[in-house]
């Protein structure tokens, strides 16, 4: 009987705790996540400690440096984003009463994409809504997909995302990608779609892993049963531009990405025999399963901006 009581009294976890508990999570030390929340560890210790006695159950265990979750932890970080989801239903209808006048919108940008995403969308929402508040980083594709099925960002642009079961494509344009060389070099002067084996004797740009650009060469290049050395790597699409533009190698870029160049005749783009790089979209991802907050939806309402985006 009294235990009964003792659960039924217990009151939910504190919202402190809960922060540190999903920093773990994310980053697998005690230490990491202490440096993530600007805080001493010994508080981020304190606090999972709390939590665990308050639940009654092993949240993690020690490994090496780090920590491992238990299956009690699952549990917990399924509920803390229930519980996100729960608190993004109530600013929707809050938001929803008040017509817009305030609010947040977390956005998440692609290389390629930050750009336009400033640019052409954002102003405009900005003005119209100048009442919520606006937050643009950038990220990966990965990094992105997996900041939306945390519900660590509302909306996101992007290349030809991985797919996963809590984030949704609202929105889709094909931009294949284009194989991209200096006027003048070897590649420029081919007429027919160039195959990926072609390069081997080419020194070629490629992105960082986990940018979507990255992913879609790999696949391609796995696809054809092709290998490509990278002789020069960059996380920015702006960086690979500039290396086709100072002659030394070829790189892959949507043709978007360097509509100045081609209007320039500075750089040339050519298309590949590979179905993987001809199919490549823009995307707009948002949470699958979730109710979409007021200022999400205001901003999707603006489809001819998103379009111009993609």
């Amino acid at each position: 009987m009294s235990n009964n009581r003792r659960s039924a009294g217990r009151s939910a976890p504190d919202s402190r705790q809960l922060d540190c508990f999903r920093e773990v999570m994310a980053t697998g030390s005690i230490r990491a996540a202490a440096d993530a929340l600007n805080v001493e560890p010994s508080v981020v210790s304190r606090h999972i400690a709390r939590l665990s006695a308050d639940l009654g159950v092993a949240l993690f265990e020690r490994r090496g440096r780090g920590v491992i979750p238990t299956e009690a932890a699952q549990i917990v970080l399924a509920y803390c984003r229930e519980r996100t989801a729960s608190d993004d239903t109530l600013r929707s209808r809050l938001d929803d009463l008040r017509g817009l006048k305030r609010g947040t919108l977390q956005v998440m940008a692609g290389d390629g994409f930050a750009e336009a995403v400033m640019d052409r969308l954002l102003p405009a929402f900005c003005r119209r809504y100048p009442g919520i508040d606006v937050t643009l980083r950038a990220g990966s594709a990965r990094d992105i997909v997996r900041a939306i099925a945390e519900d660590d960002c509302h909306v996101g642009f992007t290349l030809s995302a991985p797919p996963h079961a809590s984030v949704r494509v609202f929105r889709e344009r094909p931009r294949p990608l284009r194989l991209v060389a200096k006027a003048g070099h070897p590649i420029a002067a081919l007429r027919e779609p160039v195959r990926l084996s072609a390069l081997a004797s080419h020194a070629v740009a490629l992105a960082m892993p986990g940018a979507g650009l990255h992913a879609l060469v790999q696949t391609a290049t796995e696809r054809e049963g092709v290998t490509i050395s990278a002789s020069f790597t960059a996380d920015r699409a702006a960086t690979l531009r500039r290396y086709a533009l100072a002659g030394l190698g070829v790189t892959f870029l949507s043709e978007r990405m360097i509509a100045r160049e081609l209007a320039q005749g500075t750089l040339v783009a050519r298309r590949t025999t590979s179905k993987v790089l001809e199919n490549s979209r823009a995307q707009v991802l948002v949470r699958a399963g979730r109710t979409l907050s007021a200022p999400l939806r205001a901003l999707l309402a603006e489809v001819k901006l998103i379009d111009a985006v993609l």
